[in-house]
């Protein structure tokens, strides 16, 4: 039912195959939860390699190259200033996304490391599915994700909460340009490259407001900001903008529903 995902065990014998292919790294200490979201995510990204790691040394092998985003997940706190270097010097275009039990507990050290603009997102455990891929999928396209908790937790030290995307004033500017490119995507919420990616499938408003437990005039809002982030006039526009910077990572794949 699911692809399995790789292990550098894999890489000698599918080298020539996997260096044509963006990597996503699952960095986990093996339990039942890694393994779902590992297989999940395996399933929405299809055109993506996704390689679990259970130690971090793993990162140094030569063979993990074009690698698009590293998850941790429980990974002791002691190990993150070690972790987010080597991701740093061998992996420097990946983005640092975190999964947390409760973004309310997050440990001070790495809230520190959020603070400073290192790690690109923190995914708390209790998002629904489909909203931690579209997260996943937006730290990939160099945007940033945060939970309206954390945002509160660090505002006096720069941060203003209430939103799942971050606020500051270089959050947009901190983005490699060639990574958002001209869609505009980079300076979308969650939420808006949810709709987005609905929108390049050809949904309507009705039913996308039905798959997202919104109501429709939530919808209309959320597309009209869109067309104004990405300087469109309607869907066609929308999506054709869509697909000139995205085409080569393929047309939008089947998404998980609430």
């Amino acid at each position: 039912m699911y692809r399995e995902s790789s292990t550098l065990s894999n890489f000698e014998d599918s080298n020539k195959v996997l260096a044509k292919k963006n990597k996503i790294v699952m960095l986990a200490k093996a339990d039942l939860l890694a393994e779902c979201l590992t297989q999940a995510i395996c399933t929405r990204f299809q055109g993506h390699e996704v390689v679990s790691l259970s130690e971090a040394d793993s990162l140094l092998d030569g063979n993990l190259v074009d690698v698009a985003l590293v998850m941790l997940y429980r990974m002791p706190a002691s190990t993150f200033p070690s972790i987010i270097r080597m991701i740093h010097e061998f992996h420097p275009r990946a983005s640092i996304g975190v999964v947390v039990d409760n973004a309310d507990e997050l440990d001070t050290s790495i809230a520190g490391f959020v603070d400073e603009g290192l790690i690109h997102g923190v995914l708390p455990l209790n998002l629904h599915l489909d909203v931690c891929l579209t997260a996943i999928d937006l730290l990939m396209k160099g945007g940033e994700h945060f939970p309206a908790a954390l945002l509160r937790r660090l505002a006096p030290r720069g941060f203003a909460g209430g939103s799942s995307a971050v606020q500051r004033p270089s959050a947009v500017e901190a983005i490699d340009p060639e990574r958002r490119g001209e869609s505009g995507r980079g300076v979308l919420t969650t939420r808006e490259v949810q709709i987005l990616d609905l929108i390049c499938m050809g949904t309507q408003n009705k039913i996308i407001a039905d798959r997202l437990g919104l109501s429709e005039n939530t919808v209309k809002v959320h597309v009209r900001n869109i067309y104004k982030k990405m300087n469109v006039r309607n869907r066609t526009e929308a999506a054709s903008r869509y697909f000139r910077h995205e085409g080569d990572l393929g047309s939008p794949r089947g998404r998980w529903s609430n």
